[in-house]
């Protein structure tokens, strides 16, 4: 909850959900995040067939 930015927010300056967006509205409001320790240990599977994934910067293998 509230470890990236909230992408309307940062487009347009203002979000739909308000205080209820799951997302953080600002770098002050980010928490760290808890990652699972096998986290991009392995090698996306999409990725390497394809050369892309539709999770990009959020999927949890390693795109190399």
């Amino acid at each position: 909850w509230q470890t990236e930015l909230c992408r309307s927010w940062e487009e347009t300056g203002s979000c739909r959900y308000g205080a209820k967006c799951q997302f953080a509205h600002g770098r002050e409001e980010l928490r760290p995040v808890l990652r699972h320790p096998k986290y991009k240990t392995e090698v996306c599977r999409t990725f390497a067939q394809s050369g892309t994934c539709p999770y990009g910067t959020r999927c949890r293998f390693i795109h190399s």
